[in-house]
């Protein structure tokens, strides 16, 4: 039994998923035929993400005259599939890679919009940690790491009850609407980090390491929010959409038709009692639109180029200044053969390829998703430190890549056929991978950025707890959608 399997049971033994109560749905909230209260229809979403895009098809559907604001080329925000660079109709995720069967908004619309979902394969993963390249041993063997405390060996996901378990019980019910605030043990994770309450609870250092190496190097997360989304995701079936996860935001996007504009970057948002005024520039110009209210789904991190005239609570305005954005990198590699199957250590296989404590962070593998039945798909899929030393190298951070590849896989060399990168805190329209709150932080953070200003509601994946997930910007969307349907207009601005 593979590790992460033990984890996957771990997490459901403890009850997280039924833990967890069901999210609000918009599939039994009553609306009006027509419009919104009052004969508010006029609605501007500001960002063709999945929550912009899934906000203005909901409200579309319920008699809203809406109008998306997209400043990029192309729909998707962080949902991104690159074809360019890559043969054989091999296609690369530069951002959500993965769905697994607890993403209950993701699978709705998938279904909704009748795409098709493949699951990833199933196989070994190996191992390449302190210069060693090992699969796990077998059953009562020693793990070949040194610095495993002797209570952590043979098996250090024996750890699990022991390093994780108190932790996910401080959760407490993360469907709160005050969560983690509400819940007294919850303020308790948000006051550390993740590495910081694996280390209070007794890990070595070479154990966080061999976590990190399965699950990404999350050791300067909130531990609020890594327990959280930790619990949310532990689901036991992975998949993605049939083509590319782009697809569902295309998806969105062809239903809304010309109501998304793009090349349409929002400069200036303002609002008084009796509506929101937008200002965005186009290949035209400069230009105002006025609706009855807004629906912000930008990041924050681009929000903060935006000038607000909006009187926004301090705790708002707080919020959208000091959200950090994760770092996070992936460098595809795309190779004419699976060659892995034929490892000098044996068959490997699934989606975790490799798990590693070098710059690479984890290496998957995307191969079962494409087209070509015989061509591989390699990435190297890095946060925080990991994703900052890859694009240090500038130009040659592919060439600087590609040649890990070589200790990481071996057997690479006259392999491959093509290749793509992307470092996510370059992009101006994200600046990261996903909100990031700090330690102190997620018990006034998260409802601030929830919370609506008068006419201006707030979605995107930094408004759920299902952080850096699309489900979580799914299901910000239906929570904005239901919040739109029962506004009652606001008369009580905060001064500007």
């Amino acid at each position: 039994m593979t590790a992460s399997l033990d984890r996957r049971k771990f997490l459901q033994a403890l009850g997280a998923i039924a833990a967890a109560a069901p999210l609000a749905s918009l599939d039994n909230v009553a609306h009006p035929a027509r419009g919104g209260p009052g004969g508010e229809r006029r609605v501007a979403v500001l960002g063709a993400g999945l929550a912009g895009l899934c906000t203005a098809y909901n409200l579309v559907r319920r008699g809203y005259d809406v109008t998306v604001l997209e400043a990029q080329e192309r729909p998707g925000g962080r949902v991104q599939t690159v074809r360019d660079g890559l043969e054989l109709g091999g296609h690369a995720e530069m951002g959500a890679v993965r769905i697994f069967d607890t993403n209950e908004y993701t699978l709705k619309y998938v279904e909704e919009f009748g795409l098709e979902l493949t699951p990833y394969d199933t196989g070994t993963r190996a191992f390449h940690m302190g210069g060693r390249r090992f699969l796990a041993p077998p059953a009562g063997e020693p793990w070949p790491l040194p610095g495993l405390d002797p209570s952590e060996q043979p098996d250090p996901s024996a750890r699990f009850p022991q390093y994780l378990e108190s932790g996910m019980q401080k959760l407490g019910d993360v469907s709160d609407p005050g969560w983690p605030g509400s819940v007294g043990s919850a303020s308790e994770l948000d006051r550390t980090t993740f590495d910081g309450y694996l280390r209070s609870q007794g890990a070595s250092s070479t154990w966080r390491d061999w976590f990190y190496a399965q699950n990404g190097r999350i050791a300067r997360v909130n531990a609020a929010a890594g327990f959280a989304v930790e619990s949310l995701q532990a689901g036991d079936n992975l998949s993605s959409i049939k083509g590319g996860n782009d697809r569902l935001p295309y998806a969105f996007a062809a239903a809304l038709g010309d109501r998304v504009k793009y090349r349409s970057a929002v400069v200036r948002i303002a609002q008084d009692d009796r509506g929101v005024t937008i200002g965005y520039t186009d290949r035209t110009g400069q230009h105002q639109l006025h609706v009855d209210r807004c629906v912000c789904a930008l990041p924050f991190a681009p929000l903060r180029r935006v000038h607000l005239d909006a009187g926004f609570s301090p705790e708002k305005l707080a919020a959208i200044q000091q959200l950090k954005y994760m770092p996070a990198a992936r460098c595809y590699v795309q190779t004419g053969t699976r060659f892995w199957e034929h490892d000098p250590l044996g068959r490997l296989g699934g989606l975790d390829l490799v798990g590693t404590d070098t710059v690479a962070g984890r290496v998957w593998n995307t191969s079962s998703q494409q087209a070509d039945p015989t061509a591989g798909m390699l990435h190297a899929y890095m946060f925080d430190t990991e994703a900052l030393e890859f694009a240090s190298h500038g130009d040659r951070r592919e060439a600087a890549m590609r040649r890990l590849f070589g200790a990481l896989v071996p057997g690479i060399d006259g392999q491959v056929i093509g290749g793509a990168h992307k470092a996510w805190q370059e992009d101006p329209w994200a600046g990261g991978g996903w909100g990031w709150t700090q330690p102190g932080d997620l018990r006034w953070m998260l409802p601030a950025m929830r919370r609506r200003e008068a006419r201006v509601h707030f979605a995107g994946e930094h408004t759920s707890r299902w952080i850096a997930w699309m489900n979580g910007a799914l299901e910000s969307a239906e929570r904005v959608v239901s919040e739109v349907l029962h506004a009652e207009p606001s008369r009580h601005l905060q001064p500007a």
